[in-house]
């Protein structure tokens, strides 16, 4: 027998079984994987990209051919890795600022400055630069060190410095931020800068930003405040950092799809009365979509509120003309547009750490919470709650420990503890943003309270010497713990019969 007769023999088989009916059911997941794996090998392979899209093509054309025979499969799997090949090869450019000695440089300021020792960090662009002759107009993203207490965000600059390669003495981190998009680091300050235009910037993200600060003294409980809610981190202090580091709730500072969610249960709270009337469903739907957005240009628009925002207007949108959804192939669809569109994407550890957890939560937490079946009360939703964070603590596990050099062995316990605390304070800080503004100090108040508890529970979690271990996990090292992750999901699925629900009745994939 053949190796193409037995690969059809054996996909044939597989077609009929529940692995196979669960893997039919989400075909931007299969579409995915090996996209990914086309992204990745760019990062160390390099070939003639006319070799690569002729390839492309042949392989696509043969696979094409070949359906409905399994051996397709295996060709339009490698055409897959050849397409996530092609979109990172040409979205890649090289920098167009010369690095590493001095030039005039133009540039702008387009993050919020947050404090370091001796010094503010704030990302920026570099958007035109000369060396004694004329202007050569370019758009480079840069990390800007300022030492000035006159610049701030939105402002336009010019000086004379160098565009540092290096932006740390660690190369991992160096490689980190370049794939993130940065070209290198610029230093500026009263020395060398020779013009600075003020612009006052006057964006939902900064509105947001203002009205929370009108309400809560203590700085360090505004500080977590304005971080779960309007996604500005540059109050932190550096110990809260570390602390939040060390436990592994380092993604609650950093808006994404669980605030996102809240924002979504908030608003479907709030428009539930119109589903009494003819058709109110679709309108309520429609409008949780304009809030969600709303919100996602409030907490600034970053990777993640992105990628959350995409796949949560999927399901709403799929509600409101009554389809079937299915979560996770909507996740996989989220991420794959997304990395076509930037595949640098894929190096941001705010974007892993979120897809990551979504992909857990959806992938084992959910289905965990279904079998065991306690029904509605305050137990189901504490037993939700530590699954959920669980689940979520051991899919973002190898990430961290390969970014941050740590394993959070605390994060475990305290993990559903925080999510409580975490609901509380993204809940009445955003119900504090929305006009009228009677129940803003109330609510407020009561974030502000939240938060307090959430930074102490924290700071006394990371205190002891054993609430992390550290230990850098390498790249293979990550890569086998999602190939395990993986292998048991499957092992699952193909001993779990595959369930529907309608949409009209509940979230369920």
């Amino acid at each position: 027998m053949s190796a193409s007769v037995r690969w059809h023999s054996w996909s044939t088989r597989l077609g009929t079984t529940a692995l196979g009916q669960r893997l039919r059911a989400v075909p931007m997941l299969v579409v995915l994987i090996p996209f990914l794996l086309g992204i990745l090998v760019a990062d160390s392979f390099v070939m003639p990209l006319g070799v690569a899209l002729a390839a492309l093509l042949v392989l696509s054309i043969v696979a094409w051919i070949l359906l409905p025979r399994g051996v397709a499969w295996g060709y339009a799997a490698v055409a897959l890795v050849l397409l996530g090949y092609v979109v990172a090869e040409l979205h890649y450019h090289e920098c167009d600022v010369p690095c590493d000695r001095p030039i005039e440089l133009r540039g702008e300021v387009v993050s919020e400055l947050a404090e370091r020792d001796g010094y503010r960090v704030a990302d920026g662009r570099v958007i035109a630069w000369r060396d004694g002759g004329e202007w050569y107009r370019v758009d480079e993203r840069v990390r800007l060190w300022v030492r000035s207490d006159s610049v701030a965000m939105g402002d336009s600059f010019e000086a004379m410095a160098p565009v540092v390669s290096r932006l740390s003495h660690s190369v991992e981190y160096d490689e980190l931020m370049h794939r993130r998009g940065y070209r290198g680091g610029v230093g500026i300050g009263d020395y060398n800068i020779s013009a600075l235009e003020h612009h006052t910037p006057r964006g939902l993200h900064l509105r947001a930003i203002e009205k929370l600060r009108r309400y809560v003294a203590d700085t360090t409980s505004y500080a977590t405040i304005e971080a779960m809610v309007a996604g500005s981190r540059s109050m932190l202090s550096t110990e809260l950092r570390e602390a939040y580091s060390r436990t592994g709730l380092a993604h609650l500072m950093a808006v994404s799809g669980l605030h996102l969610g809240i924002v979504v249960l908030l608003a479907m709270t709030l428009f539930r009365p119109l589903g009494l009337i003819h058709r109110g469903h679709i309108v309520a739907n429609l409008l949780i979509v304009a809030v969600l957005w709303l919100y996602a240009a409030v907490s600034g628009m970053s990777p993640s509120v992105i990628r959350a925002a995409i796949m949560l207007t999927i399901l709403q949108l799929s509600r409101a003309t009554s389809s079937r959804y299915n979560s996770i192939n909507a996740l996989a669809f989220t991420i794959f547009t997304m990395l076509v569109v930037n595949p640098d994407y894929l190096h941001d550890i705010s974007f892993q750490l979120s897809a990551a957890a979504v992909f857990g939560i959806l992938l084992w937490a959910v289905p965990i919470v279904r079998y065991v079946a306690l029904g509605r009360g305050p137990l189901t939703m504490l037993f939700t709650s530590m699954v959920v964070g669980i689940v979520a603590t051991l899919w973002t596990m190898p990430l961290i420990s390969n970014s941050f050099g740590n394993v959070p062995i605390i994060g475990v316990a305290i993990t559903p503890l925080a999510l409580l605390t975490a609901y509380i304070i993204v809940s009445c800080g955003i119900l504090a943003l929305l006009p009228p503004s009677l129940l803003a100090a109330p609510l407020m108040t009561v974030a502000h309270y939240a938060a307090a508890v959430q930074n102490r529970l924290v700071e006394l979690a990371a205190a002891p010497a054993w609430c992390s271990m550290e230990y850098r996990l390498d790249d293979m090292g990550v890569a086998l713990c999602y190939a395990l992750y993986g292998a048991i999901t499957l092992v699952v699925w193909s001993k779990e019969r595959k369930k529907r629900v309608s949409l009209s009745r509940s979230y369920d994939n």
